[in-house]
Protein backbone atom coordinates (compact mmCIF):
# COMPACT_ATOMS: atom_id res chain seq x y z
CA UNK A 1 0.00 0.00 0.00
CA UNK A 2 1.35 3.22 -0.73
CA UNK A 3 2.07 6.38 1.68
CA UNK A 4 -1.33 8.22 0.97
CA UNK A 5 -3.49 5.26 1.73
CA UNK A 6 -1.11 4.36 4.76
CA UNK A 7 -1.15 7.75 5.73
CA UNK A 8 -4.87 8.34 5.27
CA UNK A 9 -5.76 5.20 7.47
CA UNK A 10 -3.59 6.29 10.31
CA UNK A 11 -5.21 9.42 10.25
CA UNK A 12 -9.02 7.72 10.35
CA UNK A 13 -7.80 4.88 12.58
CA UNK A 14 -6.82 8.32 15.15
CA UNK A 15 -9.11 10.24 14.47
CA UNK A 16 -12.01 7.86 15.10
CA UNK A 17 -10.09 6.67 18.35
CA UNK A 18 -9.54 10.19 19.48
CA UNK A 19 -13.09 11.66 18.65
CA UNK A 20 -15.03 9.22 20.92
CA UNK A 21 -12.45 10.09 23.39
CA UNK A 22 -13.17 13.52 23.38
CA UNK A 23 -16.98 12.97 23.22
CA UNK A 24 -16.88 10.96 26.11
CA UNK A 25 -15.66 14.29 27.66
CA UNK A 26 -18.58 15.90 25.72
CA UNK A 27 -21.20 14.05 26.83
CA UNK A 28 -20.10 14.03 30.75
CA UNK A 29 -19.72 18.02 30.60
CA UNK A 30 -22.93 18.54 29.16
CA UNK A 31 -24.93 16.16 31.68
CA UNK A 32 -23.68 17.93 33.98
CA UNK A 33 -24.43 21.34 33.16
CA UNK A 34 -20.78 22.63 32.11
CA UNK A 35 -20.74 25.08 29.11
CA UNK A 36 -19.13 23.18 26.44
CA UNK A 37 -17.35 26.56 23.94
CA UNK A 38 -15.48 24.12 21.17
CA UNK A 39 -15.41 20.55 19.87
CA UNK A 40 -12.45 20.02 17.84
CA UNK A 41 -11.78 17.20 16.19
CA UNK A 42 -7.97 17.44 15.41
CA UNK A 43 -5.62 20.98 16.34
CA UNK A 44 -4.53 23.88 14.85
CA UNK A 45 -6.14 25.97 12.55
CA UNK A 46 -9.73 25.56 12.02
CA UNK A 47 -11.01 24.11 8.48
CA UNK A 48 -14.25 24.28 8.62
CA UNK A 49 -17.45 23.92 11.18
CA UNK A 50 -20.39 25.14 12.85
CA UNK A 51 -22.03 26.77 15.88
CA UNK A 52 -25.29 25.61 17.01
CA UNK A 53 -26.91 25.02 20.13
CA UNK A 54 -28.24 27.27 22.73
CA UNK A 55 -24.41 27.67 23.96
CA UNK A 56 -23.29 28.48 20.19
CA UNK A 57 -20.69 25.49 20.78
CA UNK A 58 -18.30 25.46 17.59
CA UNK A 59 -18.47 21.84 16.52
CA UNK A 60 -15.36 22.26 13.96
CA UNK A 61 -12.45 20.21 11.76
CA UNK A 62 -9.27 21.29 12.64
CA UNK A 63 -6.14 21.20 10.13
CA UNK A 64 -3.76 18.85 12.15
CA UNK A 65 -6.23 15.61 12.17
CA UNK A 66 -4.24 14.01 14.98
CA UNK A 67 -6.47 14.58 18.18
CA UNK A 68 -9.06 16.48 19.42
CA UNK A 69 -10.08 18.15 22.20
CA UNK A 70 -13.09 19.79 24.10
CA UNK A 71 -12.82 23.31 25.59
CA UNK A 72 -15.42 23.97 28.10
CA UNK A 73 -15.98 27.49 29.80
CA UNK A 74 -13.23 27.95 32.63
CA UNK A 75 -12.47 31.34 34.72
CA UNK A 76 -8.49 29.72 34.59
CA UNK A 77 -9.07 30.37 30.65
CA UNK A 78 -10.43 34.00 30.91
CA UNK A 79 -13.00 36.00 32.37
CA UNK A 80 -16.58 34.34 32.95
CA UNK A 81 -19.85 36.70 33.25
CA UNK A 82 -20.97 36.14 36.41
CA UNK A 83 -24.79 34.79 35.36
CA UNK A 84 -22.29 31.71 33.52
CA UNK A 85 -19.80 30.93 36.48
CA UNK A 86 -21.72 28.09 37.83
CA UNK A 87 -21.38 26.54 34.07
CA UNK A 88 -17.85 26.82 34.61
CA UNK A 89 -15.87 23.47 34.85
CA UNK A 90 -13.50 25.10 37.42
CA UNK A 91 -16.84 25.43 39.92
CA UNK A 92 -18.25 22.16 39.68
CA UNK A 93 -18.02 19.69 42.51
CA UNK A 94 -15.05 17.16 42.53
CA UNK A 95 -17.80 14.60 41.73
CA UNK A 96 -18.74 16.46 38.70
CA UNK A 97 -14.85 17.29 37.63
CA UNK A 98 -14.23 13.56 38.18
CA UNK A 99 -16.67 12.14 36.02
CA UNK A 100 -16.11 14.33 33.32
CA UNK A 101 -12.33 14.10 33.81
CA UNK A 102 -12.84 9.87 33.37
CA UNK A 103 -15.41 9.85 30.95
CA UNK A 104 -12.69 10.07 28.21
CA UNK A 105 -11.49 6.99 29.21
CA UNK A 106 -14.59 4.91 29.67
CA UNK A 107 -16.19 5.64 26.53
CA UNK A 108 -12.90 4.23 24.70
CA UNK A 109 -13.42 1.21 26.67
CA UNK A 110 -16.87 1.33 25.71
CA UNK A 111 -16.02 1.98 21.58
CA UNK A 112 -14.18 -1.23 22.11
CA UNK A 113 -16.68 -3.07 23.44
CA UNK A 114 -18.89 -1.97 20.58
CA UNK A 115 -16.01 -2.77 18.02
CA UNK A 116 -15.74 -6.47 19.42
CA UNK A 117 -19.27 -6.71 19.72
CA UNK A 118 -19.54 -5.75 15.84
CA UNK A 119 -17.18 -8.82 15.18
CA UNK A 120 -18.68 -11.42 16.75
CA UNK A 121 -22.33 -10.61 16.13
CA UNK A 122 -21.31 -10.05 12.36
CA UNK A 123 -19.66 -13.32 12.23
CA UNK A 124 -15.64 -13.97 11.55
CA UNK A 125 -13.13 -15.98 10.33
CA UNK A 126 -10.22 -17.82 11.84
CA UNK A 127 -7.93 -20.74 11.58
CA UNK A 128 -8.77 -24.07 13.90
CA UNK A 129 -5.45 -24.44 16.32
CA UNK A 130 -5.04 -27.39 14.95
CA UNK A 131 -1.29 -28.70 15.49
CA UNK A 132 0.62 -28.67 12.17
CA UNK A 133 4.43 -29.04 13.59
CA UNK A 134 6.22 -29.60 16.42
CA UNK A 135 10.03 -28.71 16.53
CA UNK A 136 12.21 -31.48 17.92
CA UNK A 137 13.77 -30.84 21.54
CA UNK A 138 10.71 -27.38 22.26
CA UNK A 139 8.68 -27.16 25.47
CA UNK A 140 5.66 -28.19 23.30
CA UNK A 141 7.10 -31.52 22.83
CA UNK A 142 8.51 -31.48 27.22
CA UNK A 143 5.05 -31.04 27.96
CA UNK A 144 3.41 -33.61 25.84
CA UNK A 145 2.06 -31.76 22.60
CA UNK A 146 1.76 -34.01 19.36
CA UNK A 147 1.07 -33.00 15.32
CA UNK A 148 -2.74 -33.44 14.61
CA UNK A 149 -3.56 -31.90 17.96
CA UNK A 150 -6.36 -29.83 18.26
CA UNK A 151 -6.08 -27.00 21.67
CA UNK A 152 -9.47 -27.30 22.96
CA UNK A 153 -8.82 -24.88 26.12
CA UNK A 154 -6.30 -22.67 27.60
CA UNK A 155 -6.70 -23.04 31.57
CA UNK A 156 -10.27 -23.58 30.67
CA UNK A 157 -10.88 -20.92 28.48
CA UNK A 158 -12.06 -22.69 25.67
CA UNK A 159 -10.56 -21.64 22.64
CA UNK A 160 -11.57 -21.60 18.60
CA UNK A 161 -9.20 -19.89 16.41
CA UNK A 162 -5.19 -19.51 16.80
CA UNK A 163 -5.55 -16.06 17.86
CA UNK A 164 -7.52 -16.10 20.94
CA UNK A 165 -5.35 -18.86 21.43
CA UNK A 166 -2.22 -16.51 21.19
CA UNK A 167 -3.96 -14.04 23.77
CA UNK A 168 -4.81 -16.79 26.38
CA UNK A 169 -1.34 -17.85 27.00
CA UNK A 170 -0.22 -14.10 26.91
CA UNK A 171 -3.09 -13.05 29.50
CA UNK A 172 -2.55 -16.14 31.82
CA UNK A 173 1.42 -15.71 31.27
CA UNK A 174 1.04 -11.94 32.12
CA UNK A 175 -0.16 -12.95 35.30
CA UNK A 176 2.25 -14.84 36.62
CA UNK A 177 0.25 -17.94 36.10
CA UNK A 178 1.39 -21.73 34.30
CA UNK A 179 -0.51 -22.32 31.71
CA UNK A 180 -2.42 -25.56 31.21
CA UNK A 181 -3.93 -26.35 27.52
CA UNK A 182 -6.31 -29.40 26.57
CA UNK A 183 -6.15 -30.67 23.42
CA UNK A 184 -8.61 -32.86 21.41
CA UNK A 185 -6.58 -36.10 20.32
CA UNK A 186 -8.12 -39.06 18.02
CA UNK A 187 -11.57 -37.76 19.36
CA UNK A 188 -10.65 -37.89 23.23
CA UNK A 189 -9.71 -34.84 25.36
CA UNK A 190 -5.81 -35.02 26.70
CA UNK A 191 -4.73 -32.32 29.60
CA UNK A 192 -0.89 -31.63 28.86
CA UNK A 193 1.71 -30.87 31.34
CA UNK A 194 2.20 -26.92 32.51
CA UNK A 195 4.09 -24.62 31.20
CA UNK A 196 6.01 -22.34 33.59
CA UNK A 197 4.95 -18.24 32.73
CA UNK A 198 8.27 -17.52 33.03
CA UNK A 199 9.05 -19.52 29.54
CA UNK A 200 6.77 -17.72 27.85
CA UNK A 201 8.91 -14.54 25.73
CA UNK A 202 7.32 -11.67 25.13
CA UNK A 203 9.32 -10.44 23.11
CA UNK A 204 9.20 -13.05 20.46
CA UNK A 205 6.09 -11.88 18.07
CA UNK A 206 5.04 -15.57 17.63
CA UNK A 207 4.38 -16.71 20.85
CA UNK A 208 3.49 -20.54 19.84
CA UNK A 209 6.31 -20.87 17.60
CA UNK A 210 8.39 -19.82 20.88
CA UNK A 211 7.15 -23.00 22.48
CA UNK A 212 7.61 -24.91 19.35
CA UNK A 213 4.00 -24.93 18.43
CA UNK A 214 3.79 -24.34 14.20
CA UNK A 215 0.51 -24.66 12.08
CA UNK A 216 -0.49 -26.72 8.78
CA UNK A 217 1.15 -23.67 6.82
CA UNK A 218 4.61 -25.22 7.90
CA UNK A 219 3.82 -29.26 7.09
CA UNK A 220 4.87 -27.52 3.08
CA UNK A 221 8.18 -28.52 1.33
CA UNK A 222 6.70 -26.76 -1.67
CA UNK A 223 8.26 -23.05 -2.75
CA UNK A 224 5.66 -20.85 -3.10
CA UNK A 225 7.39 -17.51 -3.94
CA UNK A 226 10.95 -16.53 -4.58
CA UNK A 227 11.95 -13.18 -4.31
CA UNK A 228 13.70 -11.08 -6.53
CA UNK A 229 17.40 -10.94 -6.78
CA UNK A 230 17.41 -13.29 -3.50
CA UNK A 231 19.71 -15.57 -2.52
CA UNK A 232 17.25 -18.21 -3.19
CA UNK A 233 16.44 -16.45 -6.77
CA UNK A 234 20.00 -16.19 -7.71
CA UNK A 235 20.80 -20.05 -6.26
CA UNK A 236 18.49 -21.26 -9.12
CA UNK A 237 15.43 -22.10 -6.89
CA UNK A 238 12.29 -21.80 -8.63
CA UNK A 239 8.23 -22.11 -7.46
CA UNK A 240 7.48 -25.17 -7.16
CA UNK A 241 10.26 -26.79 -6.24
CA UNK A 242 9.92 -29.45 -3.05
CA UNK A 243 12.83 -29.26 -0.63
CA UNK A 244 14.16 -33.02 -0.33
CA UNK A 245 17.81 -32.00 1.74
CA UNK A 246 19.71 -29.20 2.76
CA UNK A 247 23.48 -30.28 2.84
CA UNK A 248 22.63 -33.86 3.06
CA UNK A 249 20.53 -33.49 5.67
CA UNK A 250 16.33 -34.60 4.70
CA UNK A 251 14.17 -31.94 5.54
CA UNK A 252 10.04 -32.87 6.91
CA UNK A 253 8.48 -29.34 7.06
CA UNK A 254 8.96 -25.99 6.50
CA UNK A 255 10.16 -25.04 10.15
CA UNK A 256 13.46 -27.37 9.43
CA UNK A 257 14.23 -25.85 6.34
CA UNK A 258 14.04 -22.46 7.90
CA UNK A 259 15.84 -23.25 11.34
CA UNK A 260 18.97 -24.35 8.90
CA UNK A 261 18.42 -21.36 7.04
CA UNK A 262 18.65 -19.06 9.59
CA UNK A 263 21.76 -20.94 11.30
CA UNK A 264 23.65 -20.64 7.96
CA UNK A 265 24.07 -16.61 7.48
CA UNK A 266 27.20 -16.25 4.15
CA UNK A 267 27.59 -19.97 4.03
CA UNK A 268 26.43 -22.01 0.77
CA UNK A 269 24.57 -24.76 1.10
CA UNK A 270 23.96 -27.51 -0.85
CA UNK A 271 19.92 -28.15 -1.47
CA UNK A 272 18.66 -31.13 -2.91
CA UNK A 273 14.98 -30.37 -4.46
CA UNK A 274 12.06 -32.20 -6.60
CA UNK A 275 11.42 -30.40 -9.89
CA UNK A 276 9.10 -32.29 -12.43
CA UNK A 277 9.66 -35.36 -10.57
CA UNK A 278 13.25 -35.13 -11.22
CA UNK A 279 15.87 -34.36 -8.37
CA UNK A 280 18.39 -31.29 -9.00
CA UNK A 281 20.81 -30.16 -6.82
CA UNK A 282 21.16 -26.33 -6.12
CA UNK A 283 24.06 -23.99 -4.14
CA UNK A 284 22.65 -21.11 -2.49
CA UNK A 285 24.30 -18.96 -0.03
CA UNK A 286 21.93 -17.00 2.73
CA UNK A 287 22.60 -13.37 3.13
CA UNK A 288 22.91 -11.58 6.44
CA UNK A 289 19.81 -10.47 8.26
CA UNK A 290 19.74 -8.75 11.65
CA UNK A 291 17.13 -10.40 13.70
CA UNK A 292 15.79 -10.41 17.26
CA UNK A 293 18.52 -12.85 18.27
CA UNK A 294 21.27 -11.47 15.95
CA UNK A 295 22.36 -12.08 12.56
CA UNK A 296 20.43 -14.78 10.55
CA UNK A 297 20.39 -16.28 7.33
CA UNK A 298 17.56 -15.31 4.87
CA UNK A 299 17.04 -17.28 1.62
CA UNK A 300 13.98 -15.22 0.42
CA UNK A 301 11.64 -17.72 -0.31
CA UNK A 302 8.45 -18.58 1.05
CA UNK A 303 6.06 -21.82 1.74
CA UNK A 304 3.49 -22.78 -1.24
CA UNK A 305 -0.06 -22.56 0.80
CA UNK A 306 -2.53 -25.06 -0.67
CA UNK A 307 -5.44 -23.64 -1.21
CA UNK A 308 -7.54 -26.87 0.12
CA UNK A 309 -5.58 -26.97 3.37
CA UNK A 310 -6.79 -23.28 3.91
CA UNK A 311 -10.54 -24.18 3.22
CA UNK A 312 -10.19 -27.30 5.61
CA UNK A 313 -8.25 -25.26 8.54
CA UNK A 314 -10.51 -22.21 8.27
CA UNK A 315 -13.79 -21.56 10.74
CA UNK A 316 -16.70 -19.18 10.56
CA UNK A 317 -17.42 -18.40 13.76
CA UNK A 318 -20.84 -16.27 14.74
CA UNK A 319 -22.64 -15.12 17.87
CA UNK A 320 -26.27 -14.13 18.84
CA UNK A 321 -26.64 -10.57 20.22
CA UNK A 322 -26.57 -11.59 23.95
CA UNK A 323 -23.61 -13.78 23.67
CA UNK A 324 -21.83 -11.24 21.54
CA UNK A 325 -22.42 -8.72 24.18
CA UNK A 326 -20.77 -10.66 26.61
CA UNK A 327 -17.68 -11.83 25.05
CA UNK A 328 -17.30 -8.06 23.53
CA UNK A 329 -16.87 -7.00 27.65
CA UNK A 330 -15.23 -10.52 28.10
CA UNK A 331 -12.59 -9.94 25.41
CA UNK A 332 -12.30 -6.29 26.57
CA UNK A 333 -11.33 -6.88 29.55
CA UNK A 334 -8.76 -9.21 28.72
CA UNK A 335 -7.19 -7.17 26.48
CA UNK A 336 -7.14 -4.02 29.52
CA UNK A 337 -5.84 -6.99 32.08
CA UNK A 338 -2.92 -7.56 29.11
CA UNK A 339 -2.29 -4.42 28.40
CA UNK A 340 -2.32 -3.09 32.19
CA UNK A 341 0.39 -6.19 32.78
CA UNK A 342 2.46 -5.30 29.80
CA UNK A 343 2.79 -1.60 31.23
CA UNK A 344 3.77 -3.46 34.64
CA UNK A 345 6.50 -5.41 32.89
CA UNK A 346 7.61 -2.47 31.57
CA UNK A 347 7.82 -0.41 34.62
CA UNK A 348 9.43 -3.48 36.21
CA UNK A 349 12.00 -3.77 33.67
CA UNK A 350 10.40 -7.38 32.88
CA UNK A 351 9.95 -6.07 29.34
CA UNK A 352 11.70 -4.25 26.67
CA UNK A 353 10.63 -0.50 25.71
CA UNK A 354 11.64 -1.94 21.86
CA UNK A 355 8.11 -3.12 21.92
CA UNK A 356 6.66 0.50 22.07
CA UNK A 357 5.60 1.74 18.51
CA UNK A 358 5.27 4.93 17.41
CA UNK A 359 3.08 6.61 15.01
CA UNK A 360 5.02 5.26 12.19
CA UNK A 361 4.29 1.02 13.48
CA UNK A 362 0.46 2.02 14.03
CA UNK A 363 0.05 3.74 10.83
CA UNK A 364 1.51 0.17 9.49
CA UNK A 365 -0.39 -1.72 11.19
CA UNK A 366 -3.87 0.26 10.42
CA UNK A 367 -2.91 -0.39 6.76
CA UNK A 368 -2.23 -4.21 7.38
CA UNK A 369 -5.31 -4.65 9.24
CA UNK A 370 -7.41 -2.36 6.71
CA UNK A 371 -6.53 -4.74 3.89
CA UNK A 372 -7.08 -7.76 5.95
CA UNK A 373 -10.99 -7.02 5.70
CA UNK A 374 -12.80 -5.08 8.82
CA UNK A 375 -12.82 -7.91 10.84
CA UNK A 376 -8.95 -7.45 11.31
CA UNK A 377 -9.29 -3.12 11.27
CA UNK A 378 -12.33 -3.08 13.79
CA UNK A 379 -10.14 -5.21 16.07
CA UNK A 380 -6.85 -2.98 15.84
CA UNK A 381 -9.56 -0.32 16.56
CA UNK A 382 -10.29 -2.04 19.82
CA UNK A 383 -6.88 -2.74 20.96
CA UNK A 384 -6.10 0.66 19.95
CA UNK A 385 -8.90 2.28 21.75
CA UNK A 386 -8.62 0.34 24.96
CA UNK A 387 -4.58 1.45 24.80
CA UNK A 388 -5.44 4.73 24.59
CA UNK A 389 -8.38 4.52 27.67
CA UNK A 390 -5.17 2.83 29.43
CA UNK A 391 -2.73 5.29 28.56
CA UNK A 392 -5.52 8.53 29.60
CA UNK A 393 -5.58 6.91 32.87
CA UNK A 394 -1.89 6.86 34.02
CA UNK A 395 -1.19 9.33 36.75
CA UNK A 396 0.93 11.48 34.29
CA UNK A 397 0.56 15.52 34.31
CA UNK A 398 -1.58 16.81 31.22
CA UNK A 399 -3.69 13.28 30.78
CA UNK A 400 -6.73 12.22 32.35
CA UNK A 401 -5.03 10.34 34.82
CA UNK A 402 -2.81 13.32 36.34
CA UNK A 403 -6.10 15.62 36.62
CA UNK A 404 -7.75 12.22 38.22
CA UNK A 405 -4.48 11.96 40.41
CA UNK A 406 -4.99 15.94 41.36
CA UNK A 407 -8.17 15.30 42.31
CA UNK A 408 -7.76 12.42 44.40
CA UNK A 409 -5.34 14.42 46.34
CA UNK A 410 -8.14 16.87 46.50
CA UNK A 411 -10.37 14.55 48.14
CA UNK A 412 -7.69 13.46 50.86
CA UNK A 413 -6.52 17.18 51.78
CA UNK A 414 -9.75 18.75 51.58
CA UNK A 415 -9.01 21.54 49.10
CA UNK A 416 -7.54 21.74 45.24
CA UNK A 417 -3.86 21.47 44.28
CA UNK A 418 -2.46 24.32 44.51
CA UNK A 419 -1.69 25.78 40.56
CA UNK A 420 1.59 26.46 41.03
CA UNK A 421 2.48 22.66 41.88
CA UNK A 422 0.49 21.94 39.09
CA UNK A 423 2.23 23.70 36.67
CA UNK A 424 5.88 21.99 37.68
CA UNK A 425 4.42 18.66 37.39
CA UNK A 426 2.45 20.16 34.13
CA UNK A 427 6.18 20.58 32.47
CA UNK A 428 7.12 17.57 33.93
CA UNK A 429 4.57 15.30 32.31
CA UNK A 430 5.12 17.38 28.97
CA UNK A 431 8.74 16.23 28.96
CA UNK A 432 7.64 13.19 29.73
CA UNK A 433 5.43 12.35 27.24
CA UNK A 434 7.48 14.26 24.23
CA UNK A 435 10.40 12.04 25.44
CA UNK A 436 8.36 8.60 24.58
CA UNK A 437 6.75 9.95 21.57
CA UNK A 438 10.71 10.40 20.27
CA UNK A 439 11.63 6.81 21.68
CA UNK A 440 8.43 5.36 19.96
CA UNK A 441 9.17 7.16 17.09
CA UNK A 442 13.20 6.07 17.32
CA UNK A 443 11.83 2.51 17.70
CA UNK A 444 9.60 2.73 14.58
CA UNK A 445 12.87 3.88 12.72
CA UNK A 446 14.91 1.01 13.71
CA UNK A 447 12.20 -1.35 12.45
CA UNK A 448 12.37 0.11 9.23
CA UNK A 449 16.36 -0.21 8.84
Amino acid sequence: MDIISTTFIFILTVSIIVTFHEFGHYIAARLCGVKVLEFSVGFGKRLFGKRFGKDKTDYKVSALPLGGYVRMLDEREGNVIDVEKERAFNNQSLLKRTFIVFAGPLFNFILAIFFYFLIFSGGYTGFKPEVGVISSGSIAQEIGFEEGDRINSVNLNEVRTWSEVTLQIMKVASEKNDIYFEVKRNGKFINLKKISYELINFENKNILENIGIYNFVSKSLEVGYVEDNSPAFEGGISVGDKFLSINGVGVNNWFEIVNIIKKSPNKELKISVLRNDNKEILYARPSIYNGESGKIGRLGVRPFIDQNEVSKNKIQIKHSFYESLKLSVVKTYDFTILTINFISKLVMGEASFKNISGPVGIAGYAADSFNNGYTSFLGLLAMLSISIGILNLLPIPMLDGGHLMYYLVEFIIRRPVPESIQLIFQQLGMTFLIFLSFFALYNDILRIL
